[in-house]
């Protein structure tokens, strides 16, 4: 009885731990984005292209936020569907500040640079919560056991 009262929050922990665990790739990968736009600000033609508030920019940015998260999903064993609706979950709300600042004309190319990861943070712990069963349950508990007979 009294293992069952902690279940709860052994649950919320997992989901946790879980959305830490992404968020390290994808910190990584923003560590090598931010190199990137340091070295390539030396080269004046590769600085005219790749810098913020350009397409160019904003597309490597949300590649080298996603790619690793992705990257790490598949090491893991979580398998190519359910890290293909992680990187969905992660682009869709990076998509959709795009599409509303294309419609109503703003410039929402720089706010997106620092507006991208708490975004993408948003739309991957969306994704934990509304699949939370692929996290903490069941298909958890196995991979887990079958790690440990391996």
């Amino acid at each position: 009885m009294g293992a069952e009262r902690f279940e709860p929050l052994r649950r919320v922990s997992r989901l946790f731990l879980s959305f830490l665990e992404l968020q390290v790739p994808m910190v990584l990968g923003a560590f090598v984005c931010f190199l990137l736009g340091r070295v390539t600000s030396g080269s004046s033609s590769l600085a005219t292209t790749y810098r913020p508030g350009t397409y160019v920019f904003a597309i490597g940015d949300v590649l080298f936020l996603t790619v690793p998260v992705v990257a790490w999903m598949l090491f893991r064993g979580r398998g190519g569907r359910y890290s293909g609706e992680m990187a969905l979950a992660m682009l869709a709300p990076v998509a959709a500040i795009a599409l509303v600042g294309e419609l109503a004309g703003y410039p929402y190319l720089l706010w997106l640079v620092s507006g991208m990861y708490p975004a993408m943070s948003l739309g991957m712990s969306v994704l934990l919560i509304y699949r939370r069963d692929r996290f903490i349950g069941p298909m958890n508990r196995a991979s887990r056991s079958a790690t440990a007979q391996q």
